[in-house]
This record gives structure tokens, sequence and C-alpha cells, in this order.
């Protein structure tokens, strides 16, 4: 298990041991953002609790709002391989260091060994 995986599951699992409190929830709208996007990634469909997950990560991303959720993914920022600037929309990003990646560069495993979502 993955220490953003640790992170997740302990988080999920004060949220629901709060009666799904929104003071449980991740702190940031970056880390709300990293939540939302793992919990419904493709790797997450074996999950055995993926209801669950999903439930979470969808109150992550409703505690962001539509308008902020849509600003964050404006901002720009570049890819840690080659350079190159794009919105965060468009890169994707490793849920263990937060190196992101752009279409190019893209890598399901990163460096690091962590996931890479979005």
């Amino acid at each position: 298990m993955t220490k953003f995986q640790k992170r997740f599951n302990a988080k999920m699992k004060e949220w629901y041991d709060s009666d799904k409190s929104i003071t449980n929830l991740f702190t940031t709208e970056y880390q709300r953002m990293l939540a939302y996007l793992w919990a419904f990634s493709e790797a997450r469909k074996s999950e055995e609790n993926i209801s669950e997950i999903k439930e979470f990560g969808s109150a992550n991303r409703k505690a962001i709002g539509d308008s902020n959720y849509d600003n964050l993914l404006r901002t720009r920022d570049y890819c840690c391989r080659c350079g190159e600037t794009y919105r965060l929309e468009n890169l994707s990003i490793c849920v263990e260091c937060d190196n992101l990646f752009c279409y190019r560069c893209n890598r399901r495993i990163c460096g690091c060994s962590g996931e890479v979502v979005g």
C-alpha cells in the first residue's frame, strides 16, 4: 500500500467516523483534487470498497466547489520531464511526489513508484 493510499484510507475512515463531516476531508484544494482524481482512476475499479472510495472522493471534489475547481484546473504549471507549460487540467499528477507529466511524457507510474492520475 502506498503512502498516499494510507493517507487516503485514514482520512476516509476519519470522515466516516465523524458522520461525514466536511472538517475531516483533505484540507487543501490541491489535496482534495488529488483525492478525487485518485478515487476515480482506473486502478480503483478492482478495490473491494469502491463505493466508499468514490463517495469520499466526490465529497472532496464537492468541498472544492465548481468555480474553485475550474480555477484550479486553469492554473498553469510545467511538466517535470520536458519543462513545457500547460494548464493543470492537461497534466497528470503523481499522488506521491506531486510530479506533473504532460501528455507526451505521461506514464502510469512515476519514478518514485507513485501512481500517476489525471
